[in-house]
């Protein structure tokens, strides 16, 4: 039964970017993000709130969310943390590093943690400084929570060489 949920992950013919992230684990998450209690902090994939919700346990007076199309947002928050949609994450990431003033934390499946969007992200001023990972089941593979912080170094060393 397993391996019949991977591949029909695998093989959509149209993307299907709801994949609700559980509470506790949007809580959990959430902690990881070093968010200061003067911080603006939004969900900017709102889906059913759970990340939103789990803003209630930082510090962060100010707490925002984005129902409608993230591409029109031009507020600049201090944090953009969320489950992103997948089949638009390139968009997504150029644009959260126009509007991120210290940085963005989301959920992504592992194989979208491409050195192309790393380098994308650092061009624009974003270091990798944590990544935790995770799995959630019915999720196609592990998932891992990417924290990017501007200004910062990143931890991750990488190529973009094909090797043959």
């Amino acid at each position: 039964m397993k391996s019949e949920i991977a591949h029909k992950i695998k093989h959509r013919k149209i993307p299907n970017d709801e994949f609700i992230t559980p509470q506790e684990l949007a809580n959990r998450l959430v902690k990881l993000v070093p968010i200061d209690k003067d911080d603006i902090i939004c969900d900017n994939a709102y889906g059913t709130g759970v990340f939103y919700r789990a803003f209630d346990n930082t510090s962060a007076i100010i707490k925002q969310y984005c129902k409608d199309d993230f591409f029109k947002w031009d507020k600049k928050q201090h944090w953009f943390i969320t489950n992103p949609p997948y089949s638009k994450l390139d968009k997504w990431l150029g644009h959260s590093c126009k509007l991120a003033i210290k940085g963005f934390a989301y959920l992504l499946g592992l194989h979208n943690l491409t050195p192309k969007r790393i380098e994308m992200c650092e061009k624009m001023g974003f270091g990798i400084t944590k990544i935790h990972l995770c799995k959630v089941f019915k999720w196609f593979g592990i998932s891992a929570f990417v924290v990017w912080e501007k200004n910062k170094k990143g931890i991750i060393d990488y190529d973009r060489i094909v090797w043959r």
